[in-house]
């Protein structure tokens, strides 16, 4: 029994030393690399966007990135840009700190970036003028042959400037007779008087014809400079006061957001015309091309180009009536259409299918002109509403 007790023992020492020994000789195993990463997309991950990446790699020396746009890294942390919509497949290779079979040196995800116009629909606005009253209205673009929608009838009378806000997907008249604006859902219907010269507090909006709209304000212009309100009409107030100085009258007037500028025509009639551009607060007042009597602009900013709608001036760059196309900076003008017996109040570009839009007018009111579509240099003109008597036009992307 002692012999046996013995024994026991003898053996529970050998073991644990055995098991002291494995021990000491297995060591700290080396740390594994992993590869990972997370991202942030600025513009809401709309295109174009661009693509932040943020590396959560684990134990890692070295950084091979494949944005599944032809750009590669070696940053630690890049960023990339995508222009165009879709699902991307990005993939981090890592290099490890150590060289052991439980590395995972891969890491792929998919970004997806945001179609902009996905469940817009491209929308042609424009208003009409008829002997007793005016109105606006909407014509889907598509492949079909356009199909005129009208708007819940106002008492609107002259209807010279139009203007859309697809982040609330609202349309903006201003009426010059009836001295107004109104606002229309995008649809047409819901029609609201949001701005009445005869109503107190409100005479500013007086004989308004240019509009626009930028962020959460209306712009117009009228006698006296530019002027804004909120989207709801409250709050108006003068913006840029010329005081009676050059441009008197902007009578059409485009923003472009990457100079921060206003671009316009002034009246000619009343006043002393031309191109101009001035900055949103009020600076840099110019005069681009003097004298010249439009009254209607359009603006190509992916191109570098203005269209406007002008009358013969003498002495200036318009020696007949039409549709002319120049430089931003007012060089290169040139002739490119007709508008008829009477002027035009509306140009406009449909950017999705890089096409240019005129009305083309025989009398004031009556129902004998139409709107005119062509190449943006002019070219392959065609008919494209007819029976109409045109006025302010616009093209949206907007959500109906």
């Amino acid at each position: 029994m002692k012999r046996n007790l013995l024994y026991l023992i003898l053996i529970l020492i050998v073991l644990s030393l055995a098991a002291g020994c494995k021990k000491k000789d297995m060591g700290t195993p080396p740390a594994s690399t992993v590869a990972d990463f997370s991202y942030v997309a600025n513009n809401e991950g709309y295109a174009p966007c661009e693509v932040t990446f943020t590396n959560l790699s684990l134990n890692a020396v070295g950084y091979s990135w494949d944005f599944g746009n032809g750009q590669t890294s070696t940053e630690a942390n890049p960023v990339t840009s995508y222009s165009k919509p879709g699902l991307y497949s990005v993939k981090l290779t890592c290099t490890p700190q150590n060289q052991v079979y439980y590395n995972t040196i891969n890491k792929t995800m998919v970004v997806n970036v945001k179609d902009p116009l996905a469940g817009l629909t491209n929308v042609f606005y424009f208003t009409t003028r008829g002997a007793t009253f005016g109105n606006g209205h909407m014509v889907v673009i598509d492949t079909a042959a356009p199909l005129i929608q009208d708007f819940v009838a106002t008492d609107m009378e002259r209807p010279y400037g139009i203007a859309v806000d697809t982040a609330h997907r609202k349309v903006y008249i201003s009426d010059y007779s009836v001295k107004a604006i109104y606002r229309f859902d995008a649809d047409g219907k819901n029609p609201q008087k949001i701005l009445d010269a005869n109503v107190p507090g409100q005479e500013i909006v007086g004989d308004a014809e240019a509009i626009f709209v930028l962020a959460d304000k209306i712009y117009w212009g009228r006698t006296g400079g530019i002027y804004r309100a909120n989207l709801d009409g409250s709050n108006p107030e003068v913006f840029i006061n010329t005081n009676g100085s050059p441009p008197e009258y902007p009578i059409d007037m485009q923003y472009d957001p990457a100079s921060n500028k206003i671009y316009l025509v002034n009246d000619k009639t009343d006043y002393s015309g031309g191109y101009w551009s001035v900055n949103m607060d009020g600076s840099g007042l110019t005069e681009i091309i003097p004298g010249i009597d439009g009254t209607a602009i359009e603006m190509d900013f992916r191109n570098g180009k203005t269209y406007m709608a002008l009358y013969a001036a003498a002495g200036t760059v318009a020696t007949e009536n039409g549709i002319y196309m120049c430089n931003i900076d007012g060089t290169n003008v040139v002739k490119i259409g007709d508008y008829g017996t009477k002027a035009t109040w509306g140009v406009t570009i449909d950017l999705q299918n890089n096409k240019l839009f005129w009305g083309f007018k025989i009398s004031n009111s009556g129902p004998d002109g139409k709107i005119i579509r062509a190449n943006l240099d002019g070219s392959n003109q065609e008919d494209w509403l007819t029976g109409v008597s045109p006025h302010a036009m616009t093209i949206a992307q907007i959500k109906l």
